[in-house]
């Protein structure tokens, strides 16, 4: 089971370690882990949110493969939260992101900033229904 400081420390982990690779223009090389880091800091999130308003049970595991489909999604995290379809239509985006990362050839920036911005997005959302910066 993972407590929700170890959500934040892993959370603020993925956070720093694409903020790294921005600082240092370092995007486009790197592009293969920063859409792994950001697909994890977006299921981190999730799981830190449900967590902390008590939606699931706390050995409940949110996997980035949850996200492959809309229908899949929903089987897995069926319970109601708020902005629900904002932060399921991102974490979906988020695991597209990943996949056109993370294989095949070296992708366009725009693919680089656009997993960054999903993720970004995704955040404040969740820090806003949490009341706490993560």
């Amino acid at each position: 089971m993972t407590s929700l400081d170890e959500h934040k420390s892993s959370i603020r982990a993925f956070m720093d370690d694409i903020n790294e690779k921005i600082r240092a223009d370092l995007i486009i090389e790197r592009q293969k882990i920063i859409g792994f880091a950001a697909s994890e800091a977006a299921t981190n999130l999730l799981e830190y949110f449900l967590h902390r308003k008590s939606l699931i049970d706390p050995g409940f595991r949110v996997n980035h493969r949850y996200f492959s489909s809309a229908r899949r999604a929903e089987s897995y995290i069926d319970m109601d939260f708020p902005h629900k379809k904002k932060i399921i239509a991102l974490l979906i985006k988020q695991e597209q992101c990943r996949d056109k990362l993370c294989y095949g050839k070296a992708k366009e920036k725009e693919a680089v900033t656009e997993a960054i911005s999903t993720l970004i997005e995704l955040k404040n959302i969740i820090e806003n229904e949490c009341g706490e910066e993560l």
